[in-house]
């Protein structure tokens, strides 16, 4: 008897002190997955993947939907997008705290298990969520989300997947060395540089963090093109490049022109001819404007010092369609600060104030003549600045259902990125002068009437199941997305979305697209083809 109780006892012991140690291990916190790349450190972070789980919930625009990890996680978290983190950031979202702020603000907070405040917000996050009491409320829903959905399990399950993305990129930053080549640039270093990558975010943003210590940590929160692999989606070389030394610079840019407020606001003229074109890309203020445009032209001089001339052209063409008019004087400033003896020794931030005086050198009444173009030459996103835009769907299709569905996916469109504009059908866009618009055309070319009467016009043809470009690609729910000037007015742009059947076309827009003139997808959103086409005297692949 007293056998059988001893061995009961220790049988107790062992299953309490492993149940001890399962509930000590569940408890850690949450950690991202990474790997070092010299100075780099590149991950997955659940702070970033928590925020992008209830965001896609939310009606928060900025998300790539309908790709197999967004359909993973509404089967997961569907049940709680009703919770109070769900509503907080539709609430948030409203009043400007979107684009760099969510991310800006999660980073402040320890892992998902605890999500407790680590660094003092900053003023940015203050200010763009309405004061600290949201934050605090924001900071709270985020943990009661985390611990009631389980999300922990969620991260756990699916961190194989986070690790294949992690692999697959590292050999695509093995080309260039981001931050050596930075730094020497800026002759300026910093604490630490991280990458992390958002599989479901849309823009790249570039925050910093102050730690209690004195040290700066620069991140570079960049998106998933989810059309670079036949499985596991990666972000391949020409990607990084888009990014990081942009997201990089930002950091090492931002605070320093605070410190030349009152000098920058001399010129801020100069804001009112691009207004309205930069307002649509969330740069809202001459001094952001001036961030961005240094940025740039910072970018444009390392792309042609190390990778060459011809991309460098290229980065700079797509920023002038894009109205950032004022950047060829910076360049070339900046090929000053690269040669001449006076700034050998300066660091990027003893040269900025005399960078900064080149605004001030740039006449008030004739900016916009830097750039003036008398054709639309591309490219995609170029279409999205016009002033007017119009977006036109079809009627033509004996089948009415898809027909309905592509209504209601043009509506949502409409109504979350152009609500300034108009949306109308093919029979009126053929009967309207839209001289004046920005055209956005969705459906495939027999049931879009006023795309059908383009189509021996179109360098492209579409034949049953096989897009024609530059040579045929045949397949089941092929996608085209394209830019061309708009037949009315070829100073304007037309943007068309087409497939090979129109129950393709609802969720389109979640093809990564916009700085080429034309992308071609598969049925899951996977990219195929994509490119600019030689412009001489027609548009042609």
């Amino acid at each position: 008897m007293k056998q059988l109780y001893k061995k009961t006892s220790l049988l107790l012991i062992l299953i309490i002190t492993i149940g001890g140690y399962k509930i000590y291990f569940d408890s850690l916190p949450l950690t991202p997955v990474q790997k070092q790349i010299g100075k780099l450190n590149l991950s997955i972070d659940p702070r970033v993947e928590l925020l992008s789980v209830i965001q896609s919930l939310s009606f928060y625009p900025r998300i790539q939907r309908d790709n197999p990890y967004y359909n993973t996680i509404q089967t997961h978290f569907q049940a709680f997008k009703n919770s109070d983190a769900v509503l907080l950031t539709n609430k948030l979202s409203k009043i400007g705290f979107s684009y760099d702020a969510p991310i800006e603000f999660v980073l402040h907070l320890t892992q998902p298990n605890e999500c407790k405040r680590s660094l003092a917000y900053s003023e940015n996050s203050i200010n763009r969520a309405e004061g600290y009491t949201n934050l605090n409320n924001y900071q709270k829903a985020l943990h009661q989300f985390a611990t009631k959905t389980d999300f922990d399990k969620f991260w756990k399950h699916n961190k194989a997947f986070y690790h294949q993305i992690i692999d697959a990129c590292i050999p695509e930053l093995s080309d260039i060395d981001y931050i050596t080549t930075l730094e020497r640039y800026l002759k300026l270093s910093n604490n630490s540089y991280n990458i992390i990558i958002s599989p479901l975010a849309i823009g790249g943003y570039g925050p910093s963090l102050s730690r209690e210590d004195g040290t700066t940590d620069f991140y570079a929160c960049v998106p998933l093109n989810w059309g670079q692999s036949n499985e596991i989606p990666y972000l391949k070389k020409e990607d990084f490049q888009v990014y990081l030394w942009h997201e990089f610079c930002h950091s090492f840019i931002n605070p320093e022109t605070q410190k030349y407020t009152r000098m920058i606001e001399k010129s801020a003229i100069l804001f009112n001819p691009i207004k309205d074109e930069m307002s649509k890309q969330a740069y809202t203020n001459w001094q952001t404007c001036v961030n961005e445009h240094i940025i740039r032209a910072i970018n444009i001089r390392l792309t042609e010092i190390h990778i060459g001339r011809a991309k460098a052209e290229e980065i700079l063409n797509n920023e002038l369609k894009n109205h950032f008019i004022y950047i060829k004087p910076i360049i070339e400033k900046l090929k000053q600060y690269e040669t001449l003896e006076k700034f050998k020794h300066a660091t990027f931030l003893d040269f900025l104030p005399e960078l900064l005086t080149i605004f001030e050198t740039i006449p008030a009444n004739s900016p916009t003549s830097i750039t003036k173009d008398d054709f639309f030459s591309g490219p995609i996103n170029q279409v999205i600045q016009a002033k007017k835009t119009a977006i036109i769907y079809p009627t033509n299709h004996s089948e009415k259902e898809s027909l309905n569905k592509i209504k209601e996916y043009t509506e949502k469109i409409h109504q979350l990125f152009f609500k300034e504009g108009i949306l109308i059908p093919d029979t009126t866009a053929l009967k309207m002068d839209l001289s004046q618009y920005g055209l956005i055309i969705y459906g495939t070319v027999p049931s879009n009437l006023f795309l059908e009467k383009q189509k021996t016009h179109l360098p492209f043809q579409i034949k049953g199941q096989t897009i024609i470009t530059d040579r045929e690609y045949t397949g089941v729910g092929l996608k085209f997305i394209t830019c061309l000037p708009n037949p009315q007015n070829n100073a304007l742009g037309m943007l068309i979305y087409t497939a090979t059947n129109n129950k393709d076309i609802p969720d389109i827009n979640n093809v990564f697209h916009g700085p080429e003139d034309y992308v071609l997808s598969d049925s899951k959103n996977r990219i195929i083809k994509k490119g600019f086409y030689k412009k001489q005297y027609k548009w042609e692949f």
